[in-house]
């Protein structure tokens, strides 16, 4: 009952003002690096509390860096900000950040010195990415243009290079 009480009293200090709105994908951020769930909510009780401002959530996809060079997730990075911002994409700051989290976990999976990287985990996060990333390109929600391949013969679209990524440390994992 306590978390009940609690939980109604953040929405309540959330939603108090303006009618709460759902952000877009194209929406603007004053912040280059992710917030944390706990930043989000501590700058929800702030502005109950302390009357700052509740932290703004980037509706990009950010791994931020890398200890290692892992270029065929910063190319997945790169072209899901692109396919992300293609007009014919309609994917809300929620999905984006979905995807953003799922890309975040493959790629702290792997950066990784060689004889320390987990090919079984790499296979499972780069699953979860390349499924969500197929059920919005089928929902139609998410537009695959196609793009420059990095190499001869390799991926042309995000969700290739995603398949890829995938194919790669399942096969390693196998």
């Amino acid at each position: 009952m306590r978390y009940v009480v609690i939980g109604f009293c953040v929405f309540a200090a959330a939603c108090t003002g303006a009618a709460p709105t759902a952000p877009t994908s194209s929406a603007t951020t004053s912040s280059a690096t992710t917030p944390s769930s706990s930043q989000i909510g501590s700058g929800i009780v702030a502005t109950a509390i302390g009357g700052s401002a509740p932290a703004t959530v980037s509706c990009t996809v950010d791994i931020g860096s890398t200890v290692h060079s892992l270029p065929l997730v910063e190319k997945i990075q790169e072209w899901l900000n692109i396919s992300i911002d293609n007009p014919a994409s309609s994917l809300n700051c929620g999905q984006v950040q979905s995807l953003n989290a799922k890309l975040n976990v493959v790629a702290e999976k792997i950066d990784h010195d060689v004889q320390d990287q987990n090919a079984d985990a790499a296979c499972g996060a780069s699953t979860a990415l390349v499924n969500e990333l197929q059920a919005f390109v089928e929902g139609g929600r998410l537009a695959t243009p196609t793009l420059p391949a990095p190499r001869p013969g390799g991926p042309t679209n995000v969700l290739m290079a995603a398949e890829a990524l995938k194919g790669y440390w399942c096969d390693a994992a196998h």
